[in-house]
């Protein structure tokens, strides 16, 4: 048996039988599928009543289901944490791109990094140096526009080549607005697959599915709302609908795709040597469906906000039917792919994330206790003030910087936003005893609260993360901006 050793920091040995096989083999193949603001208990093996997600099902069936997966809480920072395996505190993507921030708030947030370098996203550039064909499809969104087919021809046809990716597909959810562009993404990830079935090979499904506008064939949605669900009456989604009929359809025809991938795998005699992920780019979209037992959505440093989906299959190396409950983030996907690929990583590139093999072998854990997250900005679509978030084992922490809005004021519809509070708040909880977020211990474990919040500050030091400062500009009347609606206590 041998030892790798990859980003020798970060990256733990493997020592099992069944991955020293492995060593005989082809480097495995990597199915990357990433679905968009679908929430944690979205899919039927995650506990939804509502819709079939049997394809979903028979992927978990045959590999592991994590129920403590996490990404950031809005896409711009989940998709570029997995293409640098850094947090966002590190490269300063700690926001959605073009995301406007209000003038007159009681902070002023930290300058954002407006989009990652090829020289930062490099996941795909290190998979190629060891190997493997690279390609991508859907959604891009950690720099310039938000669709990958729009920014083929740029410079010069060379823009995705500069981040390491060999192909990038012409799908663009304009050209096919009755499905959100999910078969056409698809189309272009088989198309990939087959091209390059005899070598190893990285492929980045990016889906838009189930972002609003809501949109899935007119069939899957006569089919749900002849069971009785409503027709939504508003494409941006309404809190008062929830599920609808096309909300629905739209989870059903993005199960049906996959379905259609693992087919193609299945066909070319590709799945044992595949290794196959599912997840998501953040929590639910709280207007869209409900993440119960979670607490709030999308944009939400909550669980209902960070909480994903993820499994992953890989037959002969990840138990069937098998659940994990270990927390992992995104930045531990570059890591894991490192070991995969038997690639090396840059020494001035360090990874902020760990490799994943032991677990899903079921041959150790990680060295790692926290996790992180840096949100130093006014996310008004979901009310949000800037504030960070540490994990640790069971406990979190949640640490407002300098303003608040009062939880007691939340509601998921249009008009979430209540009374805004000056001064700092620390929230501590307990995920193993309270995972629905009700019961704040930070009074009651005033050590723990204090322990954590140290970390959290000593990691956002060593990341050099940026931090708000005192808006010269704060105006309590009129701090709040974009939106018709005044948050109550502002008036």
């Amino acid at each position: 048996m041998r030892t790798f050793y990859c980003a020798i920091f970060l990256l733990s040995c493997l020592k099992t039988e069944s991955w020293a096989q492995i060593e005989t083999t082809r480097k495995p193949n990597i199915l990357f599928i990433l679905a968009d603001d679908l929430g944690w208990s979205a899919l039927s093996c995650y506990g939804n009543k509502d819709v079939a997600t049997p394809n979903l099902d028979r992927l978990a069936s045959q590999g592991m289901r994590f129920t403590s997966a996490y990404a950031d809480a809005q896409c711009s920072p989940s998709r570029a944490a997995l293409l640098s395996g850094q947090y966002g505190g590190r490269t300063g993507l700690f926001k959605v791109l073009a995301e406007k921030e209000p003038p007159r708030a009681f902070l002023r947030p930290p300058e954002p990094n407006h989009g990652l370098k090829p020289e930062v996203a490099t996941l795909a550039t290190t998979l190629r140096q060891a190997g493997y064909a690279t390609g991508m499809s859907g959604k891009w969104h950690i720099a310039d526009n938000h669709v990958a087919a729009n920014l083929i021809r740029r410079d010069g046809g060379k823009y995705f080549d500069h981040y390491g990716f060999d192909f990038c597909g012409t799908a663009r959810e304009t050209d096919h607005v009755e499905d959100k562009a999910v078969t056409a993404i698809t189309n272009d990830i088989i198309g990939f697959i087959r091209e390059h079935k005899s070598t190893p090979w990285f492929a980045y499904a990016a889906h838009v599915t189930t972002h609003t506008k809501l949109s899935a064939p007119s069939a899957l949605v006569d089919k749900h709302a002849a069971r009785g669900y409503k027709r939504s009456t508003n494409p941006g989604a309404k809190f008062s609908e929830r599920p609808t009929a096309e909300y629905l359809g739209m989870l059903e025809h993005l199960d049906d795709e996959v379905g259609r991938l693992l087919s193609c795998l299945d066909e070319l005699d590709l799945s044992r040597n595949t290794v196959v992920i599912f997840t998501s780019d953040n929590g639910g979209l709280s207007r869209t469906a409900s993440n119960a037992p979670l607490r709030e959505g999308k944009g939400s440093p909550y669980e209902g906000g960070i909480r994903v989906p993820l499994i992953v299959r890989w037959p002969g190396q990840i138990k069937p039917a098998s659940n994990c409950p270990t927390a992992v983030h995104f930045v531990d996907f570059f890591p894991t792919f490192v070991v995969l690929s038997g690639a090396t990583v840059p020494s001035e590139h360090p990874l902020d994330g760990e490799n994943l093999l032991p677990l899903w072998q079921q041959s150790g854990t990680l060295k790692r206790h926290e996790i992180y997250w840096h949100m130093p900005t006014y996310t008004t679509n979901y009310g949000r003030t800037p504030c960070a978030v540490v994990q640790q084992d069971e406990w979190k922490l949640i640490h407002w910087f300098s303003d608040y809005l009062d939880p007691t004021g939340f509601t998921p519809d249009n008009k979430p936003y209540g009374k805004l509070v000056l001064g700092a708040r620390t929230e501590l909880y307990n995920l193993h005893d309270d995972p629905s977020e009700l019961h704040d211990l930070a009074f009651a474990r005033p050590q723990k609260t204090q322990n954590l919040l140290r970390k959290l500050q000593t990691w956002q030091k060593s990341v050099g993360a940026g931090m708000p400062v005192a808006n010269p500009d704060f105006d309590l009347k009129k701090w709040w901006t974009g939106t018709n609606d005044v948050p109550e206590g502002s008036k």
